[in-house]
């Protein structure tokens, strides 16, 4: 199903409930087989302490807040996951999402089946969110160059999303060079 757009200023793209749905079960799953797995592991001392602790931090931090994340996209069916505008993109699209991007703040987005958003100054348009989504968003800029998110839980395809975002770029472009 294609993102809804019309010749407003906004075009929204939502969750594929479906796909949600399977993601929800599958770190439900994960977070509860992490008590079982730990209870079998055969490392013993000191290593095996450190192993259970790691192995159950990592499994509540990544598949339970996936799994929380999951469960409220699918309880807010309505909510979008981005919001594309004549001014920028609203990304809803992950668990520690970015929020509100700017065009002027933008240099450059690569759509796959990963979305990367190059910023300018990361520490002034990354300003408005929390510290924790700020953290892992300087993370993925620091690692892998830009803000990012997933279009595999998205209610489109890579071509549909990224015509959308040309779309409303060329406007702002057009909107920002008759000033």
């Amino acid at each position: 199903m294609p993102p809804s757009t019309t010749d407003s200023a906004e075009s929204f793209v939502y969750f594929n409930r479906g796909k949600m749905l399977v993601l929800c079960i599958g770190c439900f799953v994960f977070v509860g087989l992490a008590p079982i797995a730990l209870l079998v592991a055969d490392k013993s001392g000191i290593p095996g302490l450190i192993f259970r602790i790691v192995w159950i931090t990592a499994d509540l931090l990544f598949f339970g807040t996936g799994f929380l994340w999951t469960l409220r996209a699918l309880f807010k069916p309505k909510y979008p996951a981005l919001i594309i505008t004549d001014k920028g993109i609203t990304d809803n699209a992950s668990a520690f999402s970015a929020g509100f991007i700017p065009f002027n703040a933008m240099q450059s987005i690569v759509v796959g089946p990963v979305v990367t958003i190059s910023i300018k100054d990361p520490k002034v348009n990354l300003r408005h969110i929390s510290p924790i989504r700020l953290w892992f968003q300087s993370t993925n800029v620091a690692c892998f160059g830009g803000v990012m998110f997933s279009t595999a839980t998205l209610n489109t395809n890579i071509g549909e999303l990224e015509a959308l975002i040309k779309v409303h770029y060329e406007r702002w472009l057009e909107s920002s060079s008759d000033v």
